[in-house]
């Protein structure tokens, strides 16, 4: 797993082939016989489509695009098919990705509900517990003094054992339901605090997109981005409103960021953002729009007044590297550009 220590230095290309043929004279009509033994580029193709568009005088809007695009592809050969459908299927898999995220936000709060719920079962079970207690002594101190009461103290007795029953009963369910949860939060992906990724989830799409990168030979970014150390250290005696300054830095992460880029919450203080498909120039642009978003934005909180900012280390997705690997030299060079006090910092391995 990624490496987070506690301390105060460690806080919280595309596919290439030969050109397309001219495109088809009609959407639907295959090429010349021979060209479909050709490999083509993904950048021609996707030009291609757009010209078919306007010569068929069909507003390039998304979903004529994804008409033509899909029927088009159909007359190309099949190892590029094979290559687009595999693009494709990393994109769906975003796609359910979102959803899911939606459906975890609509039952967190029955999450909170249940987990209530459990908490006041709880409470009922120690009172019957102490209740049945009560009821066993004060039953044997009156069936002594009074040897007439055999009926009542067998109908006492008789409550007794259902309420024994009963309170086994709650033990077990209330067992049954923590396992399931447990079980539902190990494996969600949404991190509730902040509308973004969990830690879990976060790491395991960043290994899907180095597989990616292995398999296309394109260009795909980390950065990792925390609050300077003079900021959370004002904040570390004061948990509620360092959650308050974290979500709004979530907040502004999430309203500037590409809808390609995958953004989660890895701990410690530190978010995480993967940039697909981008180079280091565009991800130190990226970071240098990040950094002077959050310097103008001010928190007000009981009359105080926090001012924002961002340090970021930047790192590449490598072939010869694991995920997680990136992932540290990322949180590394974060780690370096807070005690150097500068806003961003490349790990010095990736430098070009």
């Amino acid at each position: 797993m990624i490496r987070l220590q506690k301390n105060e230095s460690d806080i919280d290309e595309i596919l290439q082939g030969d050109a397309t043929p001219d495109s088809p004279e009609s959407i639907g009509e295959s090429p010349p016989a021979d060209t479909h033994a050709q490999s083509v580029s993904i950048e021609n193709f996707s030009t291609e489509v757009f010209r078919t568009l306007l010569a068929k005088q069909v507003a390039p809007l998304p979903l004529n695009y994804q008409t033509y695009f899909e029927t088009l592809l159909n007359t190309k050969d099949i190892e590029f098919q094979k290559k687009i459908h595999e693009l494709m299927e990393s994109a769906d898999d975003h796609s359910d990705d979102e959803r899911n995220i939606t459906f975890e936000k609509s039952i967190h709060s029955a999450f909170a509900n249940t987990r209530d719920i459990m908490k006041s079962t709880s409470a009922i079970y120690k009172n019957l517990v102490i209740m049945n207690d009560i009821e066993k002594k004060w039953s044997l101190e009156l069936e002594g003094e009074n040897p007439n009461t055999s009926k009542y103290m067998q109908d006492t007795k008789n409550i007794q054992h259902q309420i024994d029953s009963q309170i086994n009963q709650l033990k077990i369910l209330y067992q049954k339901s923590c396992k399931i949860l447990e079980n539902i939060n190990t494996n969600t992906m949404y991190d509730s605090k902040f509308n973004t990724y969990n830690k879990r989830y976060y790491i395991y799409l960043v290994q899907n997109e180095q597989k990616m990168v292995e398999k296309f030979a394109h260009t795909s970014t980390i950065i990792m981005m925390s609050l300077p150390l003079g900021v959370t250290r004002y904040l570390q005696n004061d948990q509620t409103t360092a959650l308050i300054v974290m979500k709004t830095v979530a907040k502004l992460l999430l309203k500037t960021s590409r809808r390609s880029d995958i953004i989660g919450y890895v701990g410690n203080g530190i978010f995480g953002m993967l940039l697909k498909h981008s180079d280091l120039f565009s991800t130190q642009k990226a970071s240098e729009r990040l950094i002077d978003l959050m310097k103008n934005t001010n928190v007000f909180l009981d009359k105080r007044e926090i001012h924002l900012d961002l340090n970021i280390g930047i790192s590449k997705l490598k072939p010869e590297r694991g995920a997680e690997d990136s992932l540290n030299c990322a949180i590394n060079a974060l780690r370096n550009a807070q005690k150097s006090n500068v806003p961003y910092m490349i790990y010095a391995e990736d430098k070009e």
